[in-house]
């Protein structure tokens, strides 16, 4: 309905996404649509929706200007990618959930939620576009009764019958997305249109682990949620999405890798640092007579060998954690938000061992970029127990920082450290360690001075 140029405001030199519709359209519907989006964008001032600077829409003349966005939307990252990592699309689904949330508070339905709709800027932040089709609560209706509007790939059953639209229209098509971002393909789709919205409103949704295997239970049981039928049946509102996405654990998986090193795995990303498993063997020296038995010898040479294996493996597996910690610091450093997002992850995991990928963790909490702030407070969430002292760095951006993203992963950081904190650390692996090798040597004592009796 209309063509973006891209455009420069003379006034202070700032490049702008000017949309300007042609003069010589008479379509009454797409001119009224217009101006609803015209006016729709001027109320929303929401980091996860696109900023208005305002426009004009006087006889031939409709056009308004945005913020240019130069990372492309979500849909590139499907065409380049296939489907993206779940953790990622955990965290873009709350992006998404903030800006409905914000926008369904503003009486605002925008009927058209996909993929192609959530632009990303340069640190990679969504933000919602489009809101041609949206549907204002107390604002006179375009779309007549029993008419539909939307793209037919995400609608939901009741936007599909022409009844009335509500917030969780939105969030039916909410996870049509999350379905796609998560398995690479929309949960319907039919031989034509129409036997695709014949599937919407009747066939079953397929469950996403069917082609993600990867894809955690939770993350399946909040999508399929969202496809339901029913609109009653579904979340609520966006908020409560989101409490359920923070609440899925996202754990790095570590999974054997032939017989010399392991594979991490998080997600659906296979970020590979190759972690030798050094297995030193020791030989008994050949004992000649002696007048100590020759039990007491075997037996100090099982236990010398046992205390080489252990402090070997120990050596060379802090070596390569130490290795491992170096290279994801450097993808920490990254100017891509996965790679950073992800690298945040592994120091988090290594948090215990590691304690300058922490402190570089903890430095990221004071980053300009919002995007990089949240990378910084997800890998702290990691780290559990060991993150205890930037509790009060992670509380006074819960309650002060400017994007309310951040303030929510803040608060999703604080109570994943307290929940581990509250366990308790008392190292019981070390303690029982520790009475089974003085246990051993007990024994061997033991067993030694009735060898030396006899």
């Amino acid at each position: 309905m209309g063509v973006v140029y891209r455009a420069r405001y003379v006034v202070n030199g700032r490049q702008v996404a000017l949309k300007m519709l042609p003069g010589d359209i008479s379509d009454k519907i797409a001119l009224a649509r217009f101006e609803r989006e015209v006016e729709v964008l001027k109320t929303m001032k929401h980091p996860n929706i696109v900023r208005c600077f305002g426009g004009v829409c006087e006889d031939k003349r409709r056009f308004y200007a945005m913020e240019l966005l130069e990372g492309g939307s979500l849909e590139d990252q499907l065409v380049a990618r296939g489907k993206l990592p779940w953790e990622q699309v955990i965290q873009y689904g709350l992006q998404m959930c903030a800006a409905l949330d914000y926008s369904h508070e503003k009486g605002v339905v925008h009927r058209d939620v996909k993929p192609s709709n959530f632009l990303i800027s340069p640190d990679g932040q969504l933000k919602l576009s489009d809101f041609g089709l949206a549907s204002v609560t107390s604002g006179r209706k375009i779309t007549a009764a029993g008419k539909t509007a939307g793209t037919f790939l995400y609608m939901a059953p009741e936007q599909i019958r022409g009844q009335e639209v509500t917030p969780r229209t939105d969030l039916y098509a909410l996870g049509c997305v999350l379905f796609e971002l998560v398995t690479g393909h929309v949960p319907f789709l039919g031989e034509t249109p129409g036997a695709t919205l014949h599937m919407h409103c009747q066939a079953p949704p397929p469950r996403p682990t069917e082609s993600a295997l990867d894809c955690p239970l939770h993350l399946e049981r909040v999508v399929l949620k969202l496809l339901e039928k029913d609109a009653a049946s579904r979340f609520q509102t966006a908020s409560e999405v989101a409490r359920e996405l923070r609440s899925i654990s996202q754990t790095v998986t570590v999974t054997p890798r032939g017989k010399t090193g392991y594979s991490a795995s998080m997600g659906s990303e296979d970020v590979t640092h190759a972690m030798v498993d050094v297995q030193k063997q020791a030989t008994a020296p050949v004992l000649e007579r002696s007048k100590i038995s020759p039990r007491v010898f075997m037996i100090c040479g099982a236990l010398l060998l046992l205390s080489c294996l252990w402090n070997g493996y120990q050596w060379d597996r802090l070596g390569a954690l130490e290795r491992s910690a170096r290279l994801w610091e450097e993808a920490y450093q990254s100017e891509i938000p996965e790679v950073r997002l992800q690298a945040a992850y592994a120091l988090g995991e290594l948090a215990t061992t590691e304690r300058h990928g922490l402190k570089l963790l903890k430095s990221g909490l004071q980053d300009s970029l919002s995007s990089r702030r949240t990378s910084a407070i997800a890998g702290l969430s990691r780290a559990g127990h060991a993150a205890a002292t930037a509790l009060p760095e992670l509380m006074k951006i819960q309650k002060g920082d400017e994007d309310p993203l951040v303030r929510d992963a803040a608060a999703g950081a604080i109570s994943a450290i307290r929940q581990s904190t509250d366990k308790g650390n008392f190292p019981w692996g070390k303690v029982i360690g520790g009475l089974f090798f003085f246990g051993l040597i007990g024994f061997a004592l033991t067993w030694g001075r009735k060898a030396f009796s006899d």
